[in-house]
């Protein structure tokens, strides 16, 4: 009997099944690396993509730093560079990555910011582009506004308004006329803290406003609201004249100038001699003080210490104006004061830069002017009146005060920023 043997078959079967079962791991290993590579891909690409917000974000930013500082006459400065006749752009390298930002037209600018980022698996660069429209709008809107609190210490804030550019509303002459005042004395605080501002026994000619969340106390004999609710005797707060939706932007202040500034120096008016004479210009002290008198358009900036005392005054004569930037960290004006003989709040301006972290003012005398000081807390002493507005990081006062807003300071020329009022991805 014959006996086959079928060994060879059964080996190339067994190598047929290795071969198959090869081919289809091999088929599935590049299926699970392609949709890893894919998946990778889509990764970089998403995290690119979400990169670039920050980088069109970076050059926007740098575009609102120049409108406020150099717009519209120093459009070129900077590293800006014209692009067509009303147009300026500038690109910058964030370490891989760029942005190239525009900004369009001087009359409510338009800011254009468009990022790349480099995608790392095939080093393509990824980009977005954000349009950004602008107004240019007043920062002044209230007699007294302070970030934090407002401290009354048991004395009281009398406030309304007048408008120094309307006869109808102030003197022939532009100042306050109590026969003529409005109710536009506005006091406010972004503070949400309970007892962020306790108006006691205060006549407000105006509106209140807290931050959210935040109530407004007011004494027994206390009043807020319109003339019409003072006149008839109300006391109380008026419905509708009092909210907790306060939150007001104060743009912190930048230098005036970087350089090129005079130092001023004495001078003899009939027989007073004043340790400080400004004219029209730019001026630096480090240390400011004494007798002064401004007979120009004068802007100072002090740098180490403002102390006022004693017989000390700073006279701003009619047809004149100081802006006063302060650095030095705390800054005291009393004595005399200023004497602001245009009676003007448009003549005098105290602007606090970030590193001014106080300011006192004090005696009975009068102050016409706008006290601008987003870092600094204000302390006011010995009562009297006050023609402009105050905003600060916190108010205390101590004394009877009235505050007069002049409605003029609400200019966008006197204090002005811009605001970003529409943002669409182009």
């Amino acid at each position: 009997m014959l006996i086959q043997k079928r060994t060879q078959r059964k080996a190339g079967s067994a190598l047929v099944v290795c071969l198959v079962t090869g081919m289809i791991l091999g088929i599935v290993m590049v299926g699970y690396l392609t949709m890893v590579s894919s998946n990778q891909r889509a990764v970089a690409r998403s995290e690119a993509w979400n990169t670039t917000m920050p980088v069109i974000e970076a050059g926007i930013e740098e575009a609102m730093a120049h409108l406020h500082r150099n717009f519209p006459t120093n459009r070129t400065s900077n590293g800006w560079m014209a692009s067509g006749t009303s147009n300026v752009l500038k690109w910058r390298w964030l370490g891989d990555s760029i942005y190239l930002v525009e900004v369009q037209g001087t009359n409510e600018p338009v800011i254009e910011s468009s990022g790349f980022v480099r995608m790392p698996v095939n080093n393509v660069y990824l980009g977005r582009r954000v349009r950004v429209r602008t107004v240019y709008t007043n920062v002044i809107s209230r007699v007294v506004f302070a970030d934090e609190t407002i401290k009354l210490n048991g004395y009281s804030m009398n406030t309304d308004s007048y408008d120094s550019r309307d006869t109808n509303y102030s003197s022939v002459t532009g100042q306050y006329d109590p026969a003529k005042n409005k109710d536009g004395g506005d006091v406010g605080t972004n503070s949400d803290d309970p007892g962020a501002f306790n108006s006691g026994n205060s006549q407000i000619l105006g509106r209140v406003s807290t931050g959210s969340g935040s109530t407004v106390d007011i004494g027994a004999n206390g009043s807020i609201g319109s003339e019409a609710w003072h006149l008839a005797g109300n006391k109380g707060v008026e419905p509708g004249w009092s909210a907790d939706d306060a939150n007001v932007p104060m743009p912190v202040v930048q230098l005036p100038f970087n350089g090129g500034a005079f130092t001023p120096g004495p001078g003899l008016v009939g027989l007073t001699f004043y340790n400080y004479v400004l004219g029209s210009g730019n001026y630096q002290l480090s240390s400011f003080g004494g007798k002064v008198r401004v007979t120009g358009n004068a802007v100072l900036l002090v740098t180490d210490r403002v102390q006022f005392s004693g017989q000390d005054v700073i006279e701003i004569m009619p047809g004149a104006s100081l802006k006063l930037y302060v650095a030095a960290r705390d800054a005291s004006i009393g004595g005399s004061g200023v004497v602001n003989m245009s009676g003007l709040a448009t003549s005098f301006s105290y602007f606090g830069l970030p590193s001014n972290e106080s300011l006192s003012i004090g005696g009975n005398s009068s102050l016409a002017g706008l006290i601008y000081a987003p870092s600094t807390a204000v302390q006011l002493n010995g009562g009297g009146n006050v023609y402009g507005a105050i905003m600060c990081k916190s108010a205390s006062v101590n004394g009877a005060f009235n505050f007069h807003f002049d409605e003029a300071l609400k200019d966008p020329r006197i204090l002005g920023r811009y605001t970003i009022v529409s943002w669409d991805e182009i």
